[in-house]
């Protein structure tokens, strides 16, 4: 098994209040990390990730310190929900750990 820490978004419910005593619920979101255990076996791929969007890419640089890296891990198997995960760590962190 290894252990990676998942970049995901989490999504936070905030109650504002207005002036006149009216309640309002808003959403948003963060980008946080779970740890994670994945067997091996399953991992089909690995990629350097290169962020696409100028939103995500600064949502990521609020949530994480500048130099920090991350890979795609793609899994395979139908009983996951998505078949490609989003991980804190290098490339090379990652060739040495499943290049045994």
């Amino acid at each position: 098994m290894l252990k990676v820490s998942e970049v995901y978004e989490r999504q936070y419910k905030t109650t504002n209040e207005k002036p006149d005593g009216s309640e309002h619920v808003v959403y948003a979101t963060r980008v946080t990390t779970r740890d994670c255990l994945i067997n091996e076996d399953y991992i089909v791929a690995v990629h350097p990730h290169e962020f696409r969007s100028d939103i995500t890419a600064r949502k990521i640089e609020e949530a994480f310190p500048e130099s920090t890296k991350f890979c795609t891990l793609v899994l395979d198997g139908n009983s996951f929900r998505k078949s490609e995960i989003l991980v804190v760590g290098s490339f090379e962190k990652f060739c040495k750990e499943l290049g045994k």
